[in-house]
């Protein structure tokens, strides 16, 4: 019994003896690892803006030989979650990043957690790791919060100084800060102090400018790239340009077009009514144009003289008109020049020289286009006093009023001249010279005419001066004997006649009159007296200033 035992015991141990095969089971392992590839047991969110959501990733890693599965994970404080679905599987030597959130909702407070992940893994089945971070808060205060610059007259300059205030306690980033596309390029700034990192509590300022150049309304915003948690912000930009282009205008009566200033540099406005009829010289013939011409020139031109705006506000004005001008012969006042709005005199007549009172063009912006006065008739009718007053001139100084102090707002005044003459003839004499020993008769035209205006030579009587001297003083028809002896008509005078005006620079108009003769005619033959011997002939002109013209016929032997 004894050997049969030991022998089953034998038999028993020999079967149970796996003497050649071993069996080992595939586990998975977790791995928590930093960026540096070592262990980790912690995650620090630092400072997070407040209700801003942070998230760090964790390393995980599976070291095990089979796919690892995190099952769940179990937070201590709510302010720390997961968002990603649950469970997550890694595969052989795979790597997960496992984002983990912090959203805190205290400002300056400390928040502290834990999170314990949950695996398959048989030698770390749970996995904790402490969390920590900070809320805090980064606030983006602008003053003003809208840059309006109001009203701002072309070529002057406003500034507004605008200020970020990071009112926050952490850090606030400001990445860029620049003008967004719409905003008219009169709005200047250096944005630069603003880009950069503003501590809690800190403020940095600068100045923006409007310094427009033509009339505009802005739009657009001063826009400021911060944080997300925090959020862009943008300064809303307004203001308008204004200008008032005040001009000086003038528009004839017989004509389509108006002739203006520019309203900015051209301040002075020529206004020509060029050479009319003298009312002296001319006397009406029961029409308004000259006689002697036969009607091509005028006794008067009108026209209308305004003021127009062109800008866009309204500007203040006093106007002073010089009528006319005193006369440069006499010292009396001409009023060549009739103005519509000149006050009336006692007497009748119109001053020469009156300022107006203050007007607005417009009274307001509202007022409807076109923005300029009611016209005033201007009247030119030239009547000189002398020859001397030939030309005439008006002027308009228009003066602006009312501007703020420490402004040159263009134009200061305006100047509108306004040029007339009057059609004058110049009768000149056209003296008469014979020489030789048998001198021809010749044709004379006596007087020629150098002015712009025409007129009549009437007549033209031969006289001598009885003493020899150089003044006539006896009609030659009234005596026998003395130079008049050796001069007459042969033929003519034929009178009266015309000779028109000239405008040509030294020019001069003049017409064959008569045939005179000199010496005493035998055969057909001329012979001078031996002495030299002078007469004159006394033309009669419708020249007011020149009505007689005396003019020397001289009679020399060779």
């Amino acid at each position: 019994m004894t050997i049969q035992r030991l022998s089953l015991v034998a038999l028993l141990t020999i079967a149970g003896c796996d003497c050649g095969t071993q069996t080992r089971k595939l586990l998975p392992k977790i791995e928590v690892l930093d960026d540096m590839g070592n262990a980790r047991s912690s995650v620090e969110f630092g400072q997070v803006q407040l209700n801003f959501t942070a998230t760090k990733k964790v390393r995980l890693r599976n070291a095990g030989a089979a796919v690892l599965t995190l099952e769940k994970a179990v937070f201590t404080n709510p302010l720390f979650a997961l968002t990603e679905p649950m469970p997550i599987t890694i595969g052989v030597n795979g790597e997960y990043e496992l984002p983990l959130d912090f959203t805190p909702r205290v400002a300056d407070q400390r928040e502290t957690g834990t999170v314990t992940l949950t695996t398959d893994d048989p030698e770390k089945p749970t996995v904790q790791l402490t969390l920590a971070g900070t809320g805090v808060t980064a606030t983006a205060v602008l003053q003003p919060a809208a840059l309006d610059f109001g009203e701002v007259y072309v070529g002057e300059m406003k500034e507004i100084t605008v200020s970020l205030t990071n009112s926050g306690s952490n850090e606030l980033p400001v990445t860029s800060a620049a003008f967004s596309a719409a905003v008219d390029p009169s709005v200047t700034s250096n944005l630069m102090p603003w880009v950069k990192t503003l501590a809690g509590g800190e403020t940095v300022m600068v100045t923006v400018r409007f310094m427009p150049t033509a009339a505009v309304l802005l739009s657009g915003e001063l826009e400021l790239v911060l944080p997300a948690g925090v959020g862009n912000k943008t300064i809303p930009i307004r203001g308008s340009a204004i200008q008032a282009l005040p001009k000086l205008c003038f528009k004839f009566d017989d004509s389509t077009t108006e002739s203006c200033t520019d309203g900015t540099m051209g301040m002075n406005l020529d206004v020509r009514f060029g050479s009319l009829c003298d009312g002296r010289v001319y006397p009406a013939d029961g029409g308004l144009v000259c006689e002697l011409d036969g009607g091509a020139v005028a006794y008067e031109r009108t026209g209308q003289m305004f003021v127009r705006n062109d800008g866009n506000t309204p500007v203040s004005y006093t106007m002073t008109i010089s009528a006319g001008q005193p006369s440069r012969c006499d010292g009396g006042a001409s009023l060549d020049y009739r103005y519509a709005n000149a006050p009336a005199l006692a007497d009748g007549g119109t001053q020469t020289v009156f300022t107006l009172p203050t007007f607005k063009l417009p009274n307001s912006v509202n007022d409807p286009r076109d923005w300029k006065t009611a016209p005033v008739a201007v009247t030119y009718r030239p009547r000189s006093v002398c020859r001397g007053d030939a030309t005439d001139l008006s002027t308009i100084i228009w003066t602006r009023q009312g501007e703020p102090n420490n402004t040159m707002r263009r134009p200061s005044t305006m100047l509108a001249t306004l040029t007339g003459s009057s059609l004058l003839s110049d009768p000149v004499p056209f003296p008469v010279t014979f020489t030789g020993n048998a001198p021809a008769p010749q044709d004379v035209s006596l007087v020629t005419n150098t002015g712009d205006g025409p007129m009549r030579l009437l007549s033209a009587e031969l006289w001598q001066s009885e003493d020899g001297g150089s003044t006539p003083t006896v009609r030659c028809s009234a005596v026998t004997s003395g130079p008049c002896t050796h001069f007459a008509w042969v033929q003519g005078p034929t009178l009266p006649v015309l000779l028109e005006g000239t405008n040509l620079p030294g020019g001069r108009i003049s017409k064959n009159v008569g045939r005179i003769s000199y010496g005493t005619l035998d055969a057909g033959i001329y012979y001078p007296p031996s002495q030299e011997q002078r007469v004159f002939a006394i033309v009669e002109t419708t020249d007011p200033y020149s009505p007689t013209v005396t003019v020397p016929i001289i009679g020399r032997n060779q």
